[in-house]
């Protein structure tokens, strides 16, 4: 989510989100009631657990989805490897 603007007279804020199930990019205009009670939804309870590196969030298992997606025969939309993409070679130029 990406908050883009705020208009304080007609009390909107515009703001943008990607779905993930089809991969396209939302442009929403909301009152900013709306749009707080939309954000407040994704802040945990007090004293809630999360389980950030357990199951698919753990680092360890990034070869194991990629195994699962291929045989599942899924089309991965990004890299969840944990192999690194090589940088560019850097050029240093005396002027």
């Amino acid at each position: 989510m990406k908050i883009e603007s705020q208009n304080k007279e007609s009390k909107t804020v515009s703001w943008l989100y990607n779905d993930h199930k089809d991969e396209k990019r939302h442009d929403v205009t909301d009152n900013v009631i709306d749009f707080i009670n939309r954000l407040i939804i994704h802040i945990p309870d007090y004293h809630f657990l999360t389980t950030l590196y357990y199951g698919f969030y753990a680092n360890a298992s990034k070869k194991t989805l990629d195994k699962v997606h291929a045989l599942l025969g899924v089309k991965k939309n990004k890299n969840y490897s944990r192999e690194k993409e090589p940088k560019p070679l850097k050029t240093n130029s005396i002027n």
